[in-house]
């Protein structure tokens, strides 16, 4: 679990070391713009902060769910295609136990369509088999990236009024995995080494500058 408050239930996807498990976690992400509708209502009593208000609810709806004490609501992957309830679940790595639930009742109506969308047109096109009955939805993964971003300066990469601080990756708003997080420290280390005065730090791509993964006010 990645919960910080008992009443809230978040997971994040995890391997052992020894990379020797029964089972293959990954994460499944819908990316949702500052301007998106389904943040209008939050918008309009939280302001800047509905990032957080969003995410808060969609973990506390899964806590509920679950019936509380961190266990987690499931659903097979067919059932979510479905629109159905799972009855039974198949083993999970979840160890805090997990409540065979109606998990595509707790996001709204594009969240579903776009995770629907992708499982069954790109997931189980480029990996055949990866729709099946034994494949599990844990709810929720709501923290890929910080639902509120530090605001930088996008040559200097420092953040706005406060000089030679910064901010990057995840925590800060500009990534959303692995990957995207690696990208963003690099240009950021290059900003630095620019600010100090440190070797001869190649300018950063425009390409790279303009998008970042989160949420911008």
């Amino acid at each position: 679990p990645a919960s910080t408050d008992p009443a809230e239930c978040c997971v994040n996807g995890m391997s052992f070391s020894r990379r020797d498990s029964v089972w293959a976690n990954s994460a499944l992400v819908v990316t949702i713009d500052s301007n998106d509708s389904i943040l209008d209502d939050y918008t309009s009593t939280h302001g800047i902060l509905a990032g957080v208000a969003f995410q808060q609810d969609m973990e506390r709806r899964a806590s509920k769910m679950g019936g509380g004490n961190l266990v987690v609501p499931v659903q097979r992957v067919t059932d979510f295609i479905k629109g159905v309830t799972s009855v039974s679940a198949p083993s999970s790595s979840y160890r805090l136990g997990v409540k065979p639930s109606p998990v595509h009742e707790i996001y709204c109506e594009p969240i579903v369509h776009s995770l629907r969308h992708a499982l069954v047109n790109h997931f189980d096109t480029q990996m055949p088999g990866f729709l099946c009955d034994d494949a599990l939805l844990h709810a929720v993964e709501t923290r890929t990236s910080s639902p509120l971003r530090i605001s930088r300066d996008p040559e200097s990469m420092q953040a706005i009024g406060i000089r030679r601080l910064f901010p990057s990756g995840e925590g800060a708003g500009f990534a959303g995995g692995i990957v995207s997080a690696a990208v963003d420290g690099l240009m950021v280390a290059e900003a630095v080494m620019e600010e100090f005065f440190i070797g001869n730090a190649a300018r950063r791509s425009e390409k790279f500058r303009k998008k970042s993964i989160g949420l911008e006010y």
